[in-house]
């Protein structure tokens, strides 16, 4: 087999007709940028994430039932609004407490949280009271602790399936079943959606990104984007299964 060699005037025209930028060594050397922001955001919509798929999955008690429970839960809240007597709330406070011995610190934790954040928001809106020495201005801050630990506790004892089809043989209304269901459903999936956006644009990420809002204001308009897509073949799967309103 015959080889053919390219001469020596053949390469130097290559050569000469070559772009000077092609003999340069590529030496791009990306900046380094602080990705904390990226990180910390997909961290957290993964922390919610997760918080909703474990309340899926939530531990039931065996004695009672999910509508006694709610129905006992939205008493006591009705009780708690309308008490006016300090021993009443201690008194709750104290089974509340004893409820709170019984779970593992996680959970204690969960619950204690929203409740305190709750409690210190509406002390801070009736802290004027204070002025007109109204001696129980603290009893709204201590009613919002009470009923924010109660619903958040009702919520993560009982799986989120368990609540609808207890607030059906409630005789809740089907429609308001109906939203409340597929906006806890939506709220999972566009969250999907935005960590799968969150983890695209961090993997694509070359050298220093100086328009990170920017980036992060491009994907919650995607993620608007997706929710219309879903509502749009929410309402077509409706429609092609002659859906009438019940739920």
């Amino acid at each position: 087999m015959i080889q053919i060699k390219p001469s020596d005037d053949h390469s130097e025209k290559l050569l000469t007709n070559m772009p000077a930028w092609l003999g340069n060594n590529d030496d791009y050397q990306p900046v380094n940028d602080n990705e904390n922001f990226l990180s910390k955001t997909i961290l957290s919509v993964i922390t919610k994430l997760t918080a909703l798929r474990e309340n899926s999955t939530a531990h039931t008690d065996v004695f009672f039932t999910a509508s006694f429970k709610i129905f006992l839960t939205i008493l006591l809240i009705l009780f708690i609004s309308l008490s006016h007597q300090l021993l009443f709330l201690s008194i709750v406070l104290s089974g509340f407490l004893i409820y709170l011995c019984s779970l593992t610190g996680c959970t204690i934790l969960r619950i204690l949280k929203p409740a305190a954040f709750a409690a210190l928001f509406s002390l801070l809106i009736i802290l004027p009271a204070a002025l007109f020495e109204r001696s129980s201005f603290f009893l709204l801050p201590f009613k919002v602790f009470l009923t924010t630990g109660a619903v958040t506790a009702l919520a993560l004892s009982t799986p989120f399936y368990s609540i609808t089809k207890a607030l059906g043989g409630l005789h809740i209304p089907g429609l308001f079943i109906m939203i409340l269901d597929l906006t806890v459903k939506y709220i999972v999936l566009l969250g999907h959606t935005a960590q799968e956006l969150l983890t695209a644009l961090h993997l694509r990420s070359v050298g220093k990104n100086r328009q990170k809002y920017q980036s992060l204001g491009n994907i919650l308009g995607m993620t608007f984007i997706k929710s219309q897509e879903y509502a749009s073949a929410t309402h077509d799967a409706m429609l092609c299964r002659c859906f009438t309103g019940e739920y």
